[in-house]
């Protein structure tokens, strides 16, 4: 950048920041280095003309030897990019028709950045081959070419993030003249801005004074600043959102303070520091919003899931990334808080605590959508009652399990973070011992509803959606956690019990009911043919899980002799739970069914009801058929 090297490493300004003098003398000193800043901006303002004359006729000679081949470099550099560019046209749309909204957007930003690698590539090749002009010298067409690739760089970015070839791949929410009118505008006012930093650093190597280069640079920036703005507000017309404006002018502004302060100062880190954290906080948005709009163009739970964990493990690298480039743009470059040696320590230590940051953040993702996965029903997990119990039964554990694994995992990452760190963790952990302590003591209550809420659930006492009575209240299980159980009345009304208060709970959702399977027979047969098939039916029963768990007790077996204009019947009755019964019903009967199609027994016709009655009217085991109780 120009000025970067012209001017003292460490002024006034900086120091009075870096010093730890009171805010309030700091805020003077730094009125006051503005203040000198400006008057010496405007007086050099009268004779700006005549330097400038000065600068480039003294400058013209040997940029008039240069010039040519200066543009001539560019001009291949440039040629290589367009180049590059329409050769994977057709890369481009095959990446524009993936199914996947990640998958093609990666593919389509992979395109651009190769695109961009090739034009990097032709003006190394060419200033260091062709040119011999080494990396770090101070020449005109080095300093044109690294300005050409910058503004690539930014063309590259704005072509990803608003993409004005494809709608459905844009990351910003603009309609279509919207992208195209943004990727213009902000492409000219990015050559401009890189044209005037080669112009002003050629200029200072010519002579120009430190006062003039300050005076340009910060018209310039101010004038492009005041562009920037103004397209923003024009993107309002084409759909972009108001608080985005609001952001993209904020940053706009901060960019701007940061570099008329590096020209105050003489440092630039605060500008490099706030254009990195712009660039690192582009990029993530970019990705979050491709992950977003994969998850909702997503039809695949399972792909959902993964989606959302990679969205999580993308947020926490952006935030660790800002965190990286405010400790060695911001702690140590400008401010100096830091000295560059404990910097270099505290730098190691701060990348095995990102990494650790992100662990323990995709370890809280994954237990989510673990969650998640298995609260949602799936087809092939049996029969549609043993769903709904399985359903009910983890609707009421897996959110308490989740959030208490969640918040585990955070204390432990934080712990082993702050140890990474050099945080002395065991004063905390003591600290926590006897806060965890003091609230046992003083939350006797508190506790008492956690550990009464981890045997009710443990115990399978109620779940969600079931009717139970507590005391005097009767009503529906709506939610339930560590603490207390909520239960909503047939009128509305809403209790919320600690689970320590419960005492004796009835649930009405498990009252038994008799239920009786009866089949037709068109004769009484022999009674090995009777015992046969009772055990035979009874067996099949109990082979479906949700049948068996639900019946209480044996499977008794009546035989009704023919009455006057009946047939006889076979009568299979047990105690099953009112729920169960409801939902089994067609279920029972098809498997007895295919007991009797199995055992084709004569005289046992294929003609079964079921029946549900009271409890109080059950039909009582028969004497003659005491080996038919299974």
């Amino acid at each position: 950048m120009p000025g970067e090297t012209a001017m003292p490493a460490t002024a006034a300004a900086a120091e009075t920041l870096r010093s730890g003098i009171a805010p309030l003398d700091a805020m003077r000193r730094l009125v006051e280095t503005v203040d000198r800043e400006v008057v010496t901006a405007l007086t050099a303002l009268p004779g700006l003309p005549g330097e400038l004359m000065t600068v480039a006729e003294r400058g013209w000679p040997e940029s008039a030897t240069t010039l040519p081949v200066t543009l001539g470099v560019c001009l291949v550099v440039a040629l290589a990019y367009v180049a590059t560019r329409s050769g994977l046209a057709q890369a481009r749309l095959r990446a524009g028709s993936a199914r996947s909204a990640l998958a093609g957007m990666a593919g389509l930003a992979g395109l651009e950045i190769l695109a961009l690698l090739a034009a990097a590539l032709a003006g190394r090749v060419l200033l260091v081959r062709g040119l011999g002009i080494l990396p770090g010298s101070e020449a005109l067409p080095r300093d044109m070419v690294i300005a050409l690739v910058r503004w690539l760089m930014g063309l590259t970015l704005l072509i990803i993030l608003f993409q004005p070839a494809m709608k459905r791949f844009r990351l910003t929410r603009v309609d279509d003249a919207g992208a195209r009118k943004a990727v213009r505008r902000f492409a000219i006012l990015f050559a401009i801005a890189h044209l005037h930093a080669v112009l002003l650093a050629s200029a200072q190597r010519s002579g120009l004074s430190d006062e003039a280069a300050k005076l340009i640079s910060g018209l310039v920036a101010a004038a492009l600043t005041a562009s920037a703005v103004q397209m923003f507000v024009s993107l309002g017309r084409h759909g972009m959102a108001a608080g985005a404006r609001l952001l993209a002018i904020g940053l706009s502004g901060l960019a701007l303070v940061f570099w008329l302060w590096g020209w105050v100062s003489g440092a630039f880190a605060l500008y490099h520091g706030a254009v990195g954290t712009i660039v690192v906080l582009l990029l993530a948005l970019a990705l979050d919003r491709a992950v977003a709009v994969s998850i909702r163009d997503s039809r695949q739970p399972a792909e959902m899931r993964q989606l959302f964990v990679l969205r999580v493990v993308i947020d926490s690298l952006a935030a660790v990334m800002i965190l990286r480039i405010g400790l060695e743009f911001w702690l140590v470059g400008a401010f100096g808080w830091l000295p560059a040696d404990g910097a270099q320590m505290l730098g190691y230590r701060l990348n095995f605590a990102s990494i650790v940051f992100v662990l323990g953040a995709a370890c809280a993702a994954l237990v989510h959508v673990w969650t998640e996965a298995a609260l949602t029903p799936t087809e092939a997990a049996g029969t549609a009652q043993e769903r709904d119990a399985r359903l009910a039964r983890l609707s009421t554990v897996l959110p308490i399990l989740r959030a208490t694994t969640i918040t585990l995992i955070c204390v432990v990452f934080s712990l082993v973070g702050l140890s990474a760190l050099g945080v002395d963790i065991t004063p905390l952990m003591a600290g926590a011992g006897i806060v965890g302590l003091a609230i046992s003591f003083g939350s006797q209550a508190l506790v008492k509803d956690i550990v009464s809420g981890v045997f009710h659930i443990v115990d399978d006492v109620f779940r969600i959606g079931e009717s139970v009575e507590v005391g005097t209240r009767r009503g529906l299980v709506e939610e339930i956690n560590l603490r207390s159980i909520r239960l909503r009345e047939e009128d509305g009304r809403l209790h919320t019990i600690p689970l320590g208060e419960l005492g004796a709970v009835t649930n009405h959702s498990r009252k038994l009911v008799r239920l009786s399977v009866t089949v037709a027979l068109d004769h009484a047969p022999d009674r090995n043919d009777i015992m046969l098939f009772t055990r035979q039916a009874a067996a099949a029963l109990r082979s479906e899980p949700p049948i068996r768990q639900a019946i209480v007790g044996d499977i008794a077996a009546k035989l009704n002799e023919p009455a006057e204009g009946e047939s006889a019947s076979l009568v299979l009755a047990f105690n099953i739970g009112a729920a169960s019964a409801e939902r089994g019903r067609a279920l029972i009967q098809r498997l007895v069914e295919e007991a009797i199609d199995e055992l084709a027994i004569p005289g046992i016709r294929r003609s079964v009801t079921v029946a549900t009655d009271a409890l109080s009217s059950a039909v009582p085991v028969v004497d003659a058929l005491p080996q038919a109780a299974a």
